[in-house]
């Protein structure tokens, strides 16, 4: 990851006993699981990076730099390595490449593909160059590029065809080798050098599961995972494993609400199991922090475990429209001003503010758990923004008792600098939602 310019690996310790210390015990590691994106990604812990020493990346030293290791593992061929996860790098074991050549070919070979009009022409370029009678036959990347007519005058979108050729499995990274001079020595850096799958194992191994139902092997490819990450999200898992109709073959876990909503968030050491009552109470006012169609947006997809595009029917938009303002809500609540309702806590934050704001304010709330709102709670704990707070202030309305009263009054908005009748509703609806009703749930307890 990229973080103020620096690139910071989130491995472990090199002296942690669960660390991977040896080229060879990173390929033993990908032969048990079955297969492993490289570098980290949606699924914690399921990488290369999250098991390896953090300190030894980038070193040049083939005894501890995994990013060397991926030249070795490749030109071993125990394990396959290419573009395999999400477009980007990784590892399958010779016994799981079966399972994700059926099911990313969907039981086509290339030439079989291409004659049903499913494979593009660029594409083809690029695979005859592995065609009849070249079977066996090791590319570098400029090589292929060349052969296949790609560049200027050529073919474009070179990388992204063999991009999604290793997607497809049609396609892997063999080995990383130099160029020679016409004196045959070696120079510059290593560069990537394409074979198929059957070049590595034989055309017998690699298609063996073609009698299979496609759908059975991504369904194996999912409980694999599933089985080893039980906590990982199912939208997150087909992401990552590039599947497509699998999670309606599946039973869906799900993932209680504020819980779902750390895990997406991914702060190194936040998790919802660990944080205190107060964090989590500071958890709601953050939320309140975004704009309205962020904090609908989140509010639907964690609290109601609604899909993109349910809501999208609910907002009149588009589900990719309502991605957006998912992105763009989780990366506000990761803004430090924002994050510190839910990091330092919410009696902590809300203390602060105050005192800032000059207002005196000692009353200790207490409270059950972290998402009981009590009738003593600041407003802000319904999740208003600060802004729509400070009006309320303004006018003397605190706690939600206070609310409570002002509200009596279906007029209640009109004399308070800031709250119109659209954000009235809203509040009101907050209200009703986070206290009001519980307070029936609690009656029908008892």
């Amino acid at each position: 990851m990229n973080e103020e310019e620096r690139w910071i690996m989130h491995g472990l310790d090199w002296d942690d006993p669960d660390c991977i210390r040896t080229v060879e015990g990173l390929e033993a590691y990908i032969e048990e699981v079955g297969f492993l994106p490289f570098f980290r990604c949606e699924i914690p812990g399921f990488s290369a990076e999250e098991h390896t020493a953090a300190d030894g990346w980038w070193t040049e030293d083939p005894e501890r730099d995994p990013w060397e290791w991926r030249k070795i593992l490749a030109s071993r061929g125990k394990v396959a390595y290419g573009k395999f996860f999400d477009r980007k790098a990784g590892f399958i074991s010779k016994k799981w490449f079966p399972a994700f050549a059926n099911y990313r070919r969907d039981g086509y070979d290339f030439d079989a593909r291409w004659d049903d009009e499913l494979a593009s022409a660029r594409s083809k370029k690029i695979m005859d160059l592995f065609g009849e009678g070249h079977e066996d036959r090791e590319l570098f990347s400029f090589e292929m590029k060349q052969l296949a007519g790609y560049g200027k005058n050529g073919e474009k979108n070179f990388d992204g065809e063999t991009t999604s050729l290793q997607m497809q499995t049609y396609l892997c990274i063999r080995d990383f080798r130099k160029r020679k001079n016409k004196n045959g020595n070696e120079y510059g850096w290593g560069i990537a050098v394409y074979s198929t799958p059957e070049h590595l194992w034989g055309y017998e191994h690699v298609t063996s599961l073609y009698s299979e139902d496609p759908k059975e092997s991504a369904l194996r490819i999912f409980r694999r995972v599933r089985e080893l990450y039980p906590e990982a999200e199912d939208q997150a898992l087909v992401r990552v494993l590039g599947l497509k109709n699998v999670i309606e073959h599946t039973e869906k876990k799900v993932i209680p609400y504020p819980e779902n909503l750390v895990k997406a968030l991914r702060i190194d050491g936040l998790t919802a199991d660990a944080m205190t009552a107060d964090q989590i109470a500071g958890l709601e006012v953050a939320v309140g922090q975004l704009r309205d169609k962020q904090q609908k947006t989140i509010v639907m997809k964690y609290r109601d475990h609604m899909k993109n595009e349910e809501i999208g029917r609910i907002m009149n938009r588009a589900a990719g429209t309502v991605g957006s303002y998912h992105s763009k809500a989780i990366g506000k609540l990761k803004w430090p001003r924002i994050a510190a309702w839910y990091l330092d806590g919410y009696d902590v934050s809300i203390r602060a503010y105050l005192k800032k704001k000059g207002i005196p304010y000692p009353v200790q709330i207490i409270r059950e758990d972290g998402q009981t709102v009590s009738g003593m709670d600041h407003c802000l704990r319904l999740g208003i923004s600060l802004k729509h707070y400070d009006a309320l202030m303004t006018a003397g309305i605190f706690t939600v008792f206070d609310l409570i009263v002002a509200a009596q009054d279906p007029a209640w908005y009109k004399s308070i600098r800031g709250i119109g009748p659209k954000t009235a509703a809203e509040i009101e609806k907050k209200l009703d939602v986070l206290y009001i009703d519980q307070l029936g749930e609690e009656d029908e307890k008892k």
